[in-house]
């Protein structure tokens, strides 16, 4: 079995450098969303939302579009992250998956408003076009069996293949006659060994169906939330469930909590079933 062709630099350079872009996003968006109403948390509401408000757009749907948005690059910086991890192993589908969401990353890192950020987020596109450099291209193809063949002088002749050396056998006639082979008798029957089974697949498939059921549920309030909030919280006033008597002001402090939680969980369950199933795509590859 032949050794594995060591990584290049350049490669591991360009993994780790999007690859902590990526969490970078990620902890921004993550912390935005978290310190949505604090005073710093509203203020950085303020500047994403005033322009849309002056457009003509409501206060609410401006700062729906902005948890629209916030997700979003979280779910783009986490991708980035999972992406670059199987590049530098060597995943010929990452590199391209890669190639394709930085510059989405990049583009939406523009929104963040910081300077630090615009400036990381240029330096990133350098770095996506050093995944397909030669020398990568050629780490890649060796990866995958398909190394070029050494290009050959022009004028020169092709080596002529070498022959083994030919060593005259002995003659039959004057071996001695082989023993009778001893041949074992009847065994018992023996169960089939089972393979145990495969620890990260059934993580996968338990990741997979959770995550997608959270998903599932933090849409469906978020959708419920931002387009039927006052149906929500009348309904809450009138029927039993209201166990704790609490005020038409608590109640829409406790739905708005949850919201805030909905938005935090959704894209976390979200990059938990993009990673759930690219590794089950590669148990099924084994």
């Amino acid at each position: 079995m032949s050794e594995r062709p060591s990584r290049p630099q350049r490669l591991a350079r360009a993994c780790v450098y999007l690859g902590v872009i990526g969490a970078v996003q990620l902890i921004q968006a993550m912390t935005d969303m978290i310190g949505w109403y604090s005073d710093g948390g509203q203020t950085k509401v303020e500047q994403f939302t005033d322009p849309l408000v002056k457009e003509g757009l409501a206060r609410g749907d401006a700062e729906t579009v902005y948890r629209v948005y916030l997700a979003i690059v979280a779910v783009v910086a986490a991708s980035v992250l999972v992406f670059a991890i199987y590049t530098a192993m060597g995943q010929a589908v990452s590199r391209v998956m890669l190639t394709i969401v930085a510059p989405v990353m990049v583009v939406l890192g523009l929104g963040l408003g910081s300077f630090l950020a615009t400036l990381l987020c240029a330096v990133a596109l350098f770095f996506v076009f050093q995944l397909w450099h030669p020398e990568v291209n050629r780490w890649f193809a060796r990866l995958a069996g398909k190394e070029p063949p050494v290009p050959v002088a022009a004028g020169a002749a092709p080596p002529a293949p070498s022959l083994p050396p030919q060593h005259p056998g002995p003659d039959p006639s004057t071996q001695p006659a082989a023993p009778p082979s001893w041949q074992p008798g009847p065994q018992p029957y023996a169960r089939p060994h089972q393979p145990p089974a495969d620890a990260v697949k059934i993580l996968s498939i338990l990741t997979l169906v959770i995550s997608s059921v959270i998903a599932l549920g933090c849409g469906f309030y978020l959708l419920v939330y931002g387009f039927a909030r006052e149906a929500l919280v009348e309904e809450m006033l009138r029927s039993d469930s209201n166990w704790m008597d609490l005020g038409e002001a608590e109640i829409r402090d406790s739905i708005q909590d949850l919201a805030v939680i909905s938005w935090v969980m959704l894209p976390l369950c979200l990059v938990a079933t993009v990673v759930a199933t690219v590794l089950l795509v590669r148990c099924r590859r084994r």
